[in-house]
């Protein structure tokens, strides 16, 4: 997506992926059912393939922000589509390695919230309407 293309965005937060899932599964599962009824999120269920990935680049390009909670796996495409969409991630993980992370400062262009944090209740929504009002 080009820049110029960025509009502004009508949705606070999106996520399309698998609410119930093996590893990291249960802090998944938590943010959806914390998430899914506020005003301003999506959360979609979807599965990672290519049908799932157009899917989700429309939602990820309407928001501000894009959820990227711990999974099976240490990355995903998911990540990178939400950069690619200029979709600002936010990554949810006590401990997670992410690709390239000596090379790239995801700080820069990502926000990182603790498990705890993400998981009380109406802290995560207000805390992003926070950064989104900045």
């Amino acid at each position: 997506m080009d820049i110029a293309q960025n509009k502004k965005r009508d949705k606070l937060l999106y996520f399309r992926g698998a609410k119930h899932r093996h590893r990291g599964g249960s802090v998944r599962e938590k943010l959806w059912d914390l998430l899914v009824n506020e005003p301003g999120v999506i959360m979609e269920e979807g599965f990672p393939n290519a049908i799932g990935k157009e899917l989700s680049i429309p939602g990820m390009r309407t928001s501000e922000f894009c959820l990227h909670p711990a999974g099976d796996t240490l990355a995903s495409c998911r990540l990178f589509d939400a950069i690619q969409s200029l979709c600002i991630p936010v990554i949810v993980s006590g401990n997670i390695e992410l690709p390239f992370e000596g090379m790239i400062n995801y700080s820069k262009f990502s926000v990182f919230v603790a498990v705890g944090d993400a998981l009380t209740p109406s802290w995560f929504v207000n805390h992003l309407w926070n950064y989104s009002i900045e």
